[in-house]
């Protein structure tokens, strides 16, 4: 049974607008874990910094280690959403980059952050794949695959992105995961199942929109969306089991954070809310994390309420 155990800030600071954080334990180091978010001068920024935090002691505390900085003014784009991921014992920050503050106009481009000595140093990684949002990257049948989506083309095409690095050089390839005429289908989260792979996708045609399920066995052939009985937006899923599969959400339903537990062999979903925002905030909370701890779930997340700007939460989750 899921129970909301607890709830820390990471960091806070009403001259910035923090937002987007995603978590990741680390394989190497016991007790580990590391978060990333974008902070900048507002949700659509003209300047911006990846924050990198680290945790020794099972995400109590955090330190920030390093930050990379982009401004429109100086290098022509700023960071927008990142997601951490590991490689065997490089981490990776997967981030879109985008070209002005106005989506529709903007150009996006994916950049991979590496490092190998858990986040002291960070090299930058230029690639030529396009797209933005972009999800963790999963490893599956001896391939890394890392979904994002094209920015309003006339199909609504989510992008599927199949991705490694060799010799320092990124090659990739793409594949649609999902597309529909009146939906829009975005912010992917894949899911290795054992022999599948399940995604997680929001209907970005409205605020409060379903949720949708696509599913392949090879990576490159998808079913068609299936719709859940979610309301909400940027789902980042888990493996809870073989039958199930856990996500924490931005809840459209009722403006919660919140996390549900989905039974993939009969649909049936259960829902716990861990943090709540007032409406007229409605745009500028969740984008959550989600990492396994054992007993427990790490949950980052931004969340306004009453102040100046957005911060970033953690909550702690007893299964």
């Amino acid at each position: 049974m899921l129970k909301l155990k607890n709830i820390i800030t990471v960091d806070q600071n009403n001259d910035f607008y923090l937002s987007f954080p995603d978590i990741v334990k680390s394989p190497k180091t016991p007790n580990t874990f590391f978060i990333v978010y974008r902070s900048g001068d507002g949700h659509h920024p003209i300047i911006s910094n990846l924050i990198l935090k680290k945790s020794t002691n099972n995400g109590r505390s955090w330190k920030t280690i390093n930050e990379v900085g982009l401004n429109l003014e100086e290098h022509g784009r700023v960071w927008n959403c990142p997601r951490l991921s590991y490689i065997g014992d490089i981490l990776y920050i997967t981030c879109d980059t985008k070209s002005g503050t106005y989506e529709r106009q903007a150009q996006f481009k994916t950049v991979f952050l590496t490092s190998e000595d858990e986040g002291e140093t960070i090299k930058v990684i230029e690639t030529p794949i396009p797209g933005m949002v972009p999800d963790k990257i999963i490893k599956f049948q001896d391939k890394y695959f890392c979904a994002n989506h094209k920015i309003k083309n006339n199909r609504n095409e989510l992008i599927q992105l199949i991705s490694w690095s060799k010799d320092g050089e990124v090659w990739y390839d793409t594949n649609v995961m999902a597309h529909d005429y009146q939906k829009q289908f975005c912010e992917s989260s894949v899911v290795n199942m054992g022999s599948y792979l399940i995604s997680y996708l929001r209907d970005n045609s409205g605020h409060k929109r379903y949720v949708y399920t696509v599913r392949s066995s090879d990576g490159i052939q998808w079913t068609k969306p299936e719709k859940l009985n979610i309301f909400g937006q940027r789902v980042t899923a888990l493996k809870y089991d073989d039958k199930n599969v856990v996500g924490a959400f931005r809840n459209t339903d009722n403006i919660n954070v919140s996390l549900f537990k989905h039974n993939i062999k009969t649909n049936k979903i259960k829902f716990i809310n861990i943090d709540n925002e007032r409406p007229l905030n409605q745009y500028n909370y969740g984008y959550t994390g989600l990492e396994d701890n054992g007993d427990e779930y790490l949950l980052p997340y931004y969340i306004k309420k009453d102040t100046d700007n957005p911060y970033i939460n953690l909550a702690f989750v007893r299964k």
